[in-house]
């Protein structure tokens, strides 16, 4: 008989062990929240670390510790992260593919990465975390444009509540580069400290939001649902691969 475990016990508990039990922000409203079905999984996440408690500055000097110890591979691997898109997340995985093929297979994607847009967003504004390169005293120098940012808030990573979605996705795609994809997640989002645009904890909260969204797409989205076959064939086929094509609805999601 087929199992499909059901996530959101599994990830409330994980939300709740992973935030150490130190003095943690308020949720200020500091920007307009969309009405969207993925609100629900904003509450799955601990609110942030203020901006004055000691588990932040703990995580300020870690972020220094990297930018004095990153390598210009390492510089140059995070700036290339900056870019959130398929093709980007599986070329930093070094898995080949054709392009003009993988294009093809966009449209199924496209949609993914609007509802992880949009639920990154509305929880960025739900906690409103200052960046770590605004904090007073801080000496990063972040890689990317910080105009680029357009004053976003912190809390959540956008780009590993992205990579963990897109990275789960995949992973059920194909199957035998399961390990490489996993890898490529943790990698996505340790991009964004690299960079020196989020804290550890920003990255952690962007998996947990990306594994939730991953694991209603596969159990309550009924277009989701219907379309995975001839994606997978899609991505499958962009890779060079040999169609293994199963129903999303009798796979089990397993977590990075």
């Amino acid at each position: 008989m087929l199992r499909r475990r059901s996530p959101s016990l599994a990830l409330a508990l994980m939300a709740v062990l992973w935030a150490p039990l130190s003095a943690r922000a308020e949720a200020p409203s500091c920007g307009s929240i969309s009405d969207s079905r993925s609100n629900v999984f904003i509450k799955l996440i601990m609110p942030p670390p203020c901006d004055d408690c000691e588990e932040t500055k703990a995580e300020l000097k870690e972020l220094a510790q990297i930018q004095d110890s990153r390598s210009p591979a390492e510089q140059d691997h995070a700036k290339a992260d900056i870019t959130i898109s398929l093709a980007r997340f599986l070329d930093g995985a070094e898995i080949m593919f054709d392009a003009a093929a993988l294009d093809k297979c966009g449209s199924f994607f496209d949609k993914l990465s609007k509802l992880t847009k949009e639920a990154g967003s509305n929880a960025k504004n739900t906690f409103c975390r200052t960046r770590p390169y605004k904090l007073s005293g801080s000496t990063l120098q972040p890689l990317q444009n910080v105009d680029d940012l357009k004053n976003s808030p912190s809390y959540p990573s956008g780009h590993t509540t992205y990579g963990t979605l897109i990275g789960t996705v995949l992973a059920q795609m194909l199957p035998e580069k399961r390990d490489q994809l996993y890898a490529r997640i943790a990698d996505y989002g340790r991009s964004r400290m690299v960079a020196g645009v989020h804290y550890r904890s920003d990255v952690d909260a962007g998996k947990i939001l990306g594994a939730a969204i991953a694991a209603d797409e596969f159990a309550n989205d009924e277009e989701f649902k219907a379309a995975f076959p001839g994606a997978t064939s899609c991505v499958r086929g962009a890779l060079g691969l040999q169609d293994q094509t199963s129903p999303a609805q009798e796979a089990t999601v397993h977590h990075p």
